[in-house]
């Protein structure tokens, strides 16, 4: 039998691929979503804490070889508990499984967390980077970039937003004011962010952003944020289960998810109620051609909202990227079976 190598947190931050490949990575992964992937909605139980979840996420990407050889197969496995943070835990615990797409054999147990975070992060890239409305993109001047949340996932998406961004100038915000002036002094040393502050309310980083990253997941306050604050022509992206994008700016903007079965089982719970039918998914625009403008939103306002809950095909797709380098850096050690 083929070994099974076990990748710790620390030896999968160090295979970490570079950013330029991690786009390449959740571009790809957009793609199947829109064409050859299988992948169903996230299967889910309901721990007693309140507000936490566990989820198992299957998936499957097809490769080109009709023996399946080029097939990635996998699953992650996420909790999420809202109360760790004051105990000092983190809010997200992940471990993703490889299987072998021939034998089913397991090749590798790894840590999820920091693979969470990375394509994440390199989904919101993805769509910064093909979705911006080109009436934005004309500006001359440098991009402002809010972030909601000052916590693992925005921290991820800082060097993301460096790097498709260049010289962008980033307002961060977050309930815990001292955290969001560390990431932002941390955000001030990203390379390709030209300037980054905190700023003291959602309002205050939103209003004449070019593009508004939330992050903010768990909480009292859903939907708070008010579509008046937002400029025209905005691209705003919701990260994992989002509390900050309401269903009046999803009704008047055109929105795209990462999934649409996956997002329209989620609405049959609280978080996106009031929420329409996706008008597209990242793969299909991306499989279609032109980005959406403008004047293909109801309002005439061109704001654009993309919901990513996040798919298993995504780890799975990162995963068979960190074991082929871990193994090319003799990183990980194998498990008795």
């Amino acid at each position: 039998m083929k070994p099974l190598r076990h990748i710790s947190a620390a030896e999968v931050s160090a295979a970490m691929p570079p950013i330029r490949e991690r786009l390449a990575l959740a571009e790809r992964t957009m793609r199947a979503l829109g064409r050859d992937a299988d992948l169903p909605p996230k299967i889910g139980v309901h721990p007693r804490q309140p507000g936490s979840l566990a989820h198992a996420m299957p998936a499957l990407l097809r490769g080109e070889a009709a023996d399946g050889s080029e097939d990635l197969i996998g699953a992650k496995w996420i909790t999420g508990f809202p109360a760790n943070p004051a105990m000092g835990l983190p809010a997200y615990h992940a471990v993703i499984l490889l299987s072998d797409p021939v034998t089913g054999e397991p090749l590798a147990v790894m840590d999820g967390a920091a693979i969470t975070a990375a394509r994440t992060a390199a989904i919101s890239g993805t769509v910064i980077r093909h979705f911006l409305p080109e009436i934005t993109r004309q500006d001359r001047r440098p991009m402002r970039v809010a972030v909601l949340g000052a916590g693992a996932q925005a921290r991820s998406h800082l060097p993301v937003i460096g790097y498709v961004l260049p010289g962008t100038q980033v307002r961060l915000t977050d309930i815990d004011a001292t955290r969001a002036s560390a990431l932002a002094g941390e955000a001030s040393g990203t390379e390709g962010i030209g300037s980054a502050r905190a700023v003291s309310s959602v309002r205050e980083a939103v209003e004449s952003a070019d593009v508004v990253i939330s992050t903010i997941s768990f909480g009292p306050n859903r939907q708070a944020l008010d579509p008046a604050w937002l400029g025209r022509g905005v691209l705003f992206v919701a990260v994992d289960y989002d509390m900050q994008a309401p269903a009046a700016l999803a009704r008047e903007a055109f929105f795209v998810v990462d999934e649409r079965d996956q997002f329209l089982a989620t609405r049959a719970g609280p978080v996106f109620t009031g929420y329409p039918d996706p008008d597209a998914t990242i793969g299909e625009l991306l499989l279609s051609g032109p980005s959406p403008e403008p004047d293909t939103s109801p309002s005439g306002a061109g704001r654009i909202l993309v919901t990513h809950l996040g798919v298993g095909l995504a780890d799975v797709v990162f995963a068979s990227a960190i074991l082929a380098r871990a193994e090319q850096l003799g990183l990980g050690r194998p498990l008795p079976r």
